[in-house]
């Protein structure tokens, strides 16, 4: 009789809890991101930078060229990842040079303060890059 009643509770238990599972039936992933995402945060800063018609084309082609580099470095197996870290910097590097010579001086200042309060958002959030966070891993 016991184990009739053990039995018989757990069944109400399992139905119970498989059914006080919620499906949401939203437009949007599971996996949205929230509003400090990249793409939200990149697109917020280039609309605070107020780029001409001629820069955004500009931005546009070097952010074009920089995937297809991204993409060739990751892809070359002959590349140990530590020398693909290190090209992957020096592409960094590079685009974020050729940024600063399509932006106007008051842009960089603009450019700078953002990503400044950028950095201080992921502090606060206890956010880390994934240089560190690759680097604390090994």
């Amino acid at each position: 009789m016991k184990k009739l009643f053990l039995f018989a509770f757990a069944g109400l238990l399992f139905a119970a809890t498989g059914n006080a599972q919620v499906k949401r039936n939203s437009a949007q992933p599971q996996t949205m991101q929230s509003d400090t995402s990249h793409h939200f945060r990149k697109g917020k800063m280039m609309d605070n930078l107020n780029l001409t018609a001629d820069q955004k084309a500009q931005m546009k082609a070097m952010h074009e060229d920089a995937k297809q580099q991204r993409e060739a470095i990751q892809q070359d197996a002959s590349l140990t990842p530590e020398q693909k870290k290190a090209k992957m910097k020096e592409l960094h590097k590079t685009q974020s040079d050729k940024m600063k010579s399509i932006l106007t001086p008051e842009q960089q200042a603009t450019w700078k303060a953002n990503m400044k309060q950028m950095k201080e958002n992921r502090k606060m959030n206890g956010k880390r890059g994934k240089a560190k966070s690759d680097s604390q891993a090994s």
